[in-house]
């Protein structure tokens, strides 16, 4: 930018990385105001990488690194074009992450530099690239704090499992995925989410109760003893609320209720999403393929050929 000095510019990408970092803090305070946004890579919420991205941008500044804050501020500005690409197809706008994303491109117009065009053009390119492979977003209006989506693992592979707790072939086909679920998501090489699918007419009351104990416990080992639990009493057709929760407690599962409205319209737009008509299904995203698997012995193969 020119009519800038060199000294009074680091001083302006200094207050301005701050500013980022507040933008980022004021994020993570809101609790009930705003469209709720949720975003990861490799499973670490986007408001740590926005902390850690401003921190680079504030170190690389002080060191007097000019082309790799350059880069990387171009590296922010590819990834913000896919970011905001995703709020709008979605149709759902987060103030914040638009309010980061302003502050991005102002560092970058001030440490723009026409000489430097081909380090801007490859740094912009990767960082949309790199967004598009590894950003996994959901958009949803909720309050922050209510939304829980059993979702496990940090792997590369994106599962969903289509269930329905009255299918006898998801009862007979759970048990035998366990160690083999509980194997990929210990080694980080998918992640996977439980959906639920009410295929049944009581499946919608058995969902709630799997994700109230979700509520008190969020971990693979803690879900599938739970699924275990839910699946033994659908094949004893139990159907009455406190005979459920009786037996939960007898077999020291904790629940706390709390609004699941959010996580069961997530499933929706899931089951709508993938096509969803029959249980058991399962759906696996690798890199940009899909498959599509269905019934008992197909599911058992492909994940173990995820293994």
């Amino acid at each position: 930018m020119k009519g800038v000095t060199s000294s009074k510019k680091r001083w302006i990408n200094l207050i301005i990385s701050l500013i980022g970092i507040g933008v980022v803090m004021f994020y993570n305070l809101c609790e009930e105001s705003c469209a709720y946004l949720q975003g990861s890579i490799f499973g670490i919420e986007m408001k740590y990488f926005g902390l850690f991205y401003m921190g680079m941008l504030i170190a690389f500044n002080l060191l007097r690194r000019d082309l790799v804050l350059l880069s990387l501020l171009s590296f922010g500005v590819g990834a913000e074009i896919y970011l905001i690409g995703f709020q709008i197809v979605s149709g759902i706008y987060c103030y914040y992450c638009l309010g980061f994303g302003a502050v991005v491109v102002l560092l970058f117009l001030l440490n723009f530099t026409m000489s430097k065009k081909a380090v801007i053009g490859i740094s912009i390119i990767v960082g949309f690239i790199l967004f598009v492979v590894l950003f996994k977003g959901i958009v949803t209006p909720a309050y922050a704090d209510e939304i829980i989506l059993p979702s496990f693992g940090n792997g590369k592979i994106e599962v969903r499992l289509y269930t329905d707790y009255f299918c006898g072939p998801c009862r007979s086909l759970e048990p035998k995925l366990e160690p083999v679920i509980k194997d990929l998501v210990k080694r980080n090489i998918i992640n996977i989410t439980f959906v639920d699918t009410p295929i049944h007419s009581y499946t919608k009351f058995y969902a709630r109760y799997f994700l109230y104990s979700l509520k008190e416990k969020k971990e693979i080992n803690h879900v599938l003893r739970v699924r275990t639990a839910l699946f033994e009493a659908a094949k004893n057709k139990v159907t009455e609320e406190e005979k459920l929760e009786e037996i939960l407690k007898n077999k020291g599962i904790r629940f706390k209720p709390f609004d699941v409205i959010p996580t069961l319209n997530i499933y929706s737009s899931f089951i709508k999403e993938d096509k969803v008509t029959a249980t058991p299904t399962c759906v696996i995203f690798n890199g940009n393929k899909k498959e599509d698997f269905k019934g008992y012995a197909d599911i058992l193969k492909a994940f173990e050929s995820l293994r």
